[in-house]
């Protein structure tokens, strides 16, 4: 054994145990803070402990002949560059200054000298780490970025921007596929650009990843999908001040982008000797490892150098080569950059970072127009080139980046609220740990407004519907972009009015409607108060609210849609049913009020934004009569009595033509009724007697089922949904229950409208009474069946009594308080219903009773009494009933009159 290497033994064994106590005192260091003894290390004494790692490193990589900056870019040499390496406890070390960062912010004075020791100390280790250090190394030096003071924001752009990512991201893994510090970009793009307020900063990062890395624009979509607000803010605009415009017609790119790198401080000559220290701007590159130690004894290496002292040392050392460092961009051109472009469509569409094509634009990323760009980059030249080109159409992009797409649109429309709303409240989880840093979410009202812009430039130019597009990605899409119209009704006035509205009506309406002719059953579904699951998006579905509260702002979406032609007559006929379906199951009777404002928005004649008359705007209510059973009329009599209760006028002629077409099919109980068009002349013949006399088909409308919602975990009621189960089953006992609802609703809206009481026979609404009073009588058969009562409370009965008390109050509103002639007395035999028709009176009688519209009731075997108003049907004394208007609360157990005979001698 020979001397000298007798003296390197010993020198190794004395600098390994030097390693490990100098690492004993980091674990100190950390346990006493972590702990809080007293007194606790300063700053400047960690500092002064970790300084010794950063030259015990570069010692030790003086020493190694290869270069191991050029071996850390293959993941292959790992081995071969670890053996090269005195066996030293590289990977405690490094834990050990992860564990210190945990706990800095419990540093109380000399956080500037640990941070720039740390700092020197991340950059000297990362050619002794192995694989899966080295691909965590980016990330953990981005994170210091949240304890360090603003001072050294700075200082570590430059070692992740010249130290760190150059050497780390660049690396392949062995199946050809991204590193795993690739895919922490996006990490380390959100944490500087959340707690760092500086866009020059921003900008530093991001070009330095343009010029490592292919599609960093994936990663930036990521941080706008699911990063904070900050980050995602910047990000945004970066993406549209960076990338090529994807469509200029879109958006008036000189009046949105400003000039990010203002205050941008160049990276300077980092030799120790340099003549201009401090000013000349380093230019040029050495990678031997060897020669940076020797002229930059505490920078890690490369060695970045000022053209002075690259030619100098060039001259000492002829044989090194260096490479040139890309320059920040100065300007973002819109054009082509190549000064012999002859395309006639100068329009950027990609821009590439290569030192060849930089070359011919002063060592400046240069941007090319299509032909250009192909003249560069074809298969002949550029393959290796890192080019960036305008973001594709979604449907054209891979599965991963298209999620990312989906959820940036998504979150940049979240981003747009209302002015009564806390901005803080949303975002203090994001900015809760850089309070101490000076970077709490703060954006104001026109930051958020561009994001949601920003938000819709992307959706409309790059995300437009196809035939192959996924329902679940059209319905979160669609749901979001309805909650961005309801939100920005009220958010923006004066000019930021004036531009969202421009660009709602050039822009997204389009799109909407090229959704529906192309997807119209999802575009559907998401109208519904009760979407599918992935269309859950946005507003009032990311919160835990009521069921009410759920209709209340879904029916508030509905309206901001209306004035923009989005919802026609045939949608509106098709999600109405839905909505008034869902108001009659989910909203309890003490809540019902809360929709009232909604509702008369929507459904008031006077008040509603919708574009056709009153006769369409209830032709949704008005099919529902029109050939139907009795159970789809009785669910659309709810939804008109729901609407009566909030007092919501309906006008009385729509509401006479829908039930009278409603009774007038009830002669034919399930069926539809007879065709009552006349064949023509020759309708003598034997086809169209048959024709005649065959029975029509049923309509195709039934009843609308709405899903309950009740497994949503946004809807926070515990109580199920309203159920509306009837003890009838027979057509009679529902056509009974359809007809006490009409006159139900009927009398109650003769209310509301200020229908003048006891008017007298002779108006519309009278005539209109009259008539439908007759059509029940006669179609319906309202007390006039050969009913037998099966039990002693007798439901057929109860309703019965109550169809006429309804019929008689009806009577009473209109008819005059003063008769002009006794009535007659009532005829003494009763009516068999099963006669064809009835004995008319004489005709001087006739004539008396048609001019006078007395009523004559008549209860057998109980007197009846005459009132005013001609004979009064008498009954069992029950409480007052109550409804809409006073009666269908409490129904009255009658249950010895079964039989009712009912004189009305005008109608015959």
């Amino acid at each position: 054994m020979t001397g000298s290497f007798r003296v390197q033994l010993v020198n190794m064994g004395t600098r390994g145990a030097a390693f490990q106590a100098k690492l004993r005192c980091l674990h100190e260091y950390h346990v006493r803070l972590l702990s809080n003894q007293i007194p606790t290390p300063s700053g400047s004494d960690i500092a002064n402990t970790i300084k010794y790692f950063s030259q015990t490193l570069l010692t030790v990589l003086k020493d190694v002949p290869c270069s191991p900056l050029e071996m850390i870019k293959d993941p292959s040499l790992d081995q071969s560059r670890m053996s090269s390496y005195p066996n030293l406890e590289y990977q405690n070390l490094y834990n050990a200054l992860t564990m210190l960062l945990d706990v800095a912010s419990s540093i109380q004075n000399g956080l500037n000298l640990f941070g720039k020791a740390l700092l020197q100390c991340l950059g000297c280790i990362l050619p002794f780490l192995d694989k899966d250090l080295i691909d965590n190394l980016p990330y953990l030096a981005a994170s210091s970025i949240s304890v360090l003071p603003p001072s050294l924001h700075q200082d570590i752009i430059n070692y992740l921007c010249y130290y760190i990512l150059p050497f780390t991201i660049t690396r392949q893994s062995d199946d050809d596929q991204e590193c795993h510090a690739c895919q922490s970009v996006s990490a380390v793009i959100m944490l500087v650009f959340q707690y760092s307020n500086n866009p020059a900063h921003h900008c530093q990062l991001l070009e330095s990843l343009m010029r490592l890395k292919h599609n960093v624009v994936k990663d930036l979509l990521c941080v706008i999908a699911y990063g904070t607000s900050a980050s995602r803010a910047s990000a945004a605009k970066l993406l549209f001040y960076y990338w090529p415009a994807f469509d200029p017609n879109l958006f008036d790119r000189k009046g949105l982008l400003c000039k990010f790198t203002n205050n941008l401080i160049p990276f300077v000559c980092q030799r120790e000797s340099c003549p201009n220290a401090g000013n000349a701007e380093a230019v040029k590159v050495c990678y031997n490892h060897c020669i940076s130690i020797l002229y930059a004894v505490d920078s890690p290496p490369p060695l970045y150098l000022c053209i002075e002292c690259a030619n100098e040392i060039h001259r000492d050392h002829p044989d090194l080569s260096f490479g040139d460092i890309l320059h920040p961009m100065q300007q973002v051109s819109m054009i082509c950059e190549n000064k012999n472009c002859r395309s006639s469509d100068k329009s950027a569409v990609s821009i590439c970072f290569s030192s060849e094509c930089a070359s011919y634009n002063g060592n400046h990323p240069i941007r090319y127009c299509s032909q250009c760009h192909g003249n560069r980059h074809n298969s002949r030249r550029g393959i290796d080139h890192i080019v960036h080109r305008s973001l594709p159409p979604m449907m054209m992009m891979d599965a991963e980046m298209q999620t990312y797409m989906v959820e940036a649109v998504i979150s940049l429309l979240r981003e747009a609220k209302p002015l009564n709303l806390d901005f803080g409240r949303d975002s203090s989880s994001d900015s809760k740990g850089s309070a101490g840093n000076g970077t709490q979410d703060t954006l104001t009202l026109e930051d958020r407004q561009l994001l949601g812009r920003y938000g819709i430039w992307l959706l409309v130019g790059r995300c437009k519907p196809t035939a192959d597009t996924p329902i679940e990605i059209l319905g979160r899409l669609l749901s979001m972009l309805f909650h961005w119209f309801h939100i920005t009704a009220y958010s923006y006035d004066g000019q930021a009015e004036s531009t969202l509205e421009k660009l709602k009506l050039e822009h997204v309406c389009g799109w909407l409607k090229d959704v529906c002719d192309s997807h119209y059953k999802d575009f559907i579904d998401c109208l519904l108060p009760h979407p599918p699951e992935y269309s859950r998006v946005g507003g009032h579905w990311d919160t835990l609210a009521s069921r009410t509260s759920h209709l209340k702002e879904g029916l508030q979406r509905l309206i901001c849609l209306i004035p923009y032609e989005i919802i026609n007559q045939q949608i509106w006929d098709t999600v109405m049913p839905h909505w008034m379906e869902a108001v009659t199951n989910d909203v309890p009777e003490k809540e019902l009020p809360e929709l009232k404002i909604v509702l008369s928005k929507i459904l008031d004649p006077d008040m509603s934004p919708l574009g056709f008359d009153a006769k369409a705007m209830y032709n949704f209510v008005t099919i529902r009569f029109e050939k139907t059973t009795a159970k789809v009329q009785q669910q659309a009599l709810h939804w008109l009595q729901n609407l009566t209760k909030l007092e919501i006028l309906i006008p009385l002629t729509q509401l006479f033509a829908m039930f009278g077409d409603g009774v007038r099919i009830m002669k034919h109980g399930m069926q539809a009724e007879f065709h009552t068009d006349k064949i023509g002349k020759g309708s003598g013949s034997k086809i169209a007697r048959d024709k005649e006399l065959q029975p029509p088909r049923r309509s195709s409308i039934s009843p609308v089922v709405e899903d309950d919602s009740g497994n949503t975990s946004a809807i926070s009621d515990d109580e199920a949904p309203i159920s509306r189960h009837t003890e009838f089953s027979t057509d009679a006992e529902h056509n009974l229950t359809c007809c006490i609802l009409m006159l139900d609703i009927l009398l109650k809206q003769m209310e509301l409208q200020d229908i003048e009481q006891h008017s007298g026979i002779y108006t519309t609404v009278c005539d209109g009474v009259c008539r439908l009073l007759k059509c029940m009588v006669t179609a319906a058969k309202v007390g006039l069946g050969n009913h037998i009562c099966s039990s002693k409370e007798c439901g057929y009965c109860e309703a019965s009594v109550m169809w006429h008390q309804l019929s008689t109050k009806l009577v009473q509103y209109l008819a005059p308080l003063d008769a002009v002639r006794p009535p007659d007395a009532p005829l003494p035999e009763i009516i068999d219903d099963e006669k064809p028709s009835r004995k008319s009176p004489p005709e001087s009688e006739k004539e008396s009773k048609t001019r006078d519209r007395d009523v004559s009731l008549s209860m057998a075997p109980l007197p009846i009494p005459l009132g005013p108003l001609g004979p009064v049907p008498v009954a069992v004394p029950q409480p007052e009933p109550h409804s809409v208007g006073g009666v269908l609360v409490h129904m009255p157990h009658v249950c010895s009159v079964c039989i009712f005979d009912f004189h009305f001698p005008y109608f015959y």
